[in-house]
Formats: structure tokens, sequence, C-alpha cells
């Protein structure tokens, strides 16, 4: 009897090992790289080399090797320093590869993207990122596969060279196991690095997705927006520099000669 119970006891144990979340690529993933010939353009900022293709071979943080757990996928963009904006940047929505939602249970799963400001100098943590300028959230059916897509989301960096932008796509985690997401790379090469924070694995702040252990993985992103251009005012013409005096018409001259005879006679009327 005792050696039953021990024979489950260790059952147990290791079917909750195997439901422990950690770093996996997609179980399925989709074959052929994706592409849609796209550059951006400025305003519009990416720090992908290629920011129109994906790979299959993400990673992220899940249970049982496909159920997600948590995920904070990040990008911070130096707009000053890398991009040369120097004006108010307006975020009008952000391009956000995705390689794969796989649905178990229901017919959607929640991404949202949100945008951030953040000193510049500022260490990449959650605390210096603050609240939100603005997020908005999409629900993904299944079977979506290496698919850029767009999330209509706003957010302004009023000084550029004192903050920098920082986007999120996250996701919380499948409590009942009802999907798996995976966020959209390639191996293609990137101007900054991207960052990964989830709790279910263990990483409490945004860290470098190079640092856990996957350098080849660049998320693809870009954001689109405009710089906020302050029109010059038009300073007041000089003294004597007005519009011109417009001419009398010949009404206007009659009516000139008459109020001058007219002032000539009650004058003389009135010497008399």
């Amino acid at each position: 009897m005792k050696r039953i119970v021990a024979i489950v006891i260790v059952a147990l144990a290791a079917a909750g090992v195997a439901q422990a979340a950690d770093f996996g690529t997609d179980p399925n993933p989709a074959n052929p790289p994706s592409g849609v010939p796209y550059a951006p353009d400025a305003p519009n900022i990416t720090q992908s080399t290629d920011p129109s293709t994906l790979e299959a071979g993400s990673i992220a943080c899940s249970s049982g090797g496909q159920f997600a757990s948590d995920n904070h996928f990040i990008r911070r963009f130096f707009l000053n320093a890398d991009h040369g904006i120097t004006v108010q940047y307006n975020v009008t929505s952000i391009d956000f590869g995705i390689e794969s939602v796989t649905i178990y249970v229901g017919t959607s799963a929640p991404i949202t993207m949100s945008t951030y400001s953040i000193d510049s100098g500022a260490a990449l943590t959650f605390a210096n990122m603050g609240t939100a300028l603005n997020s908005v959230t999409r629900n993904f059916p299944d079977g979506t596969a290496l698919s850029i897509e767009n999330f209509v989301v706003g957010g302004s960096i009023v000084d550029p060279v004192a903050q920098d932008l920082v986007i999120e796509m996250y996701y919380p985690e499948a409590v009942g196991d009802e999907y798996g997401i995976w966020p959209g790379s390639n191996t293609l090469g990137q101007t900054q690095p991207g960052y990964l924070a989830s709790v279910g694995c263990a990483i409490a702040e945004p860290t470098d997705i190079a640092a856990i252990g996957f350098p080849d993985m660049h998320l693809v992103a870009t954001v689109n927006g405009d710089e906020q251009v302050v029109p010059t005012p038009t300073p007041p013409p000089p003294i004597g520099a007005g519009n011109p005096v417009p001419a009398l018409s010949s009404y206007g001259i009659v009516a000139m000669v008459l109020m001058i005879v007219g002032v000539a006679v009650l004058l003389m009327w009135r010497r008399n």
C-alpha cells in the first residue's frame, strides 16, 4: 500500500512540474515566413531592420508548452537620440507582429497595446514607466498566424529630448488554459533590444530578451505617428507698411468737393 501511495505522489509531482510556466516556442509553428513589403516613412519609426517579415521561433512564457502565461513584450524608442525628433511626437497607431494565436477554449484571445513615457536616462522599470498614456485591447481569433497587426493607440511625448517612448504588447495568463499566444519576431536584426517581463517566469521587470538567452529573437514593431510642428507666428507689419490707402472713386471725389464747398460757405456765412 505504501508503495502505491509513493507512486501516486511522484506522478502528481511530475504532472505539476510539467505545467510550470517556462519559456518556449509555439508547439505548432506556421511554416512560411511572412512578409508584406513595408518601409516606414518618417515620422513612422521602427527598430527592426526588416519590419515586414515574421519568422517562426518566437519565445514566450507559457505553461505546458502551449498555454499562455502573462507576457509583456516591450520596446523603448529614443526619439531624439536615435530618430532625430526634437518636437512633440504624437503616436497614431502601432504595427506589431503576431506569430500565432491558438484558441483551446472560447473564441478569441485578448492582446493589449499600450504606450508610455519614461525619462531619458531612467532605468526601464514598470515604476519608471508609470501609468500608460493610452491603451487598446483587441481580441484575436484562433488561427491568427504570422501577421503584422495594427493597433490604433495614441500617446504624446511632449519633450523627446527629455522623454523616451515605450510601447508594450501585453496579454494575461490563460488561467483556464484557454489560449496560447506568441509574438511576431525575426532574426534579421534590430537597432535596439526588445524586452520581456513575465511574473509566471519569475521576470518581474522588463529584461533584454538576449539576456534571457534568446539573442536572435527580434520583436517586429513599427510606431506610426507625427511630429507636432508649432507654426511660426507672423510678425506684425512695420508702421507705415500696412495695406495701401484705397483710391477714391469718382463719387468719392464729388462728395469730397461738395463737403469742402459746404464748409467754405458755412465759414463765410458765419463771418458775415
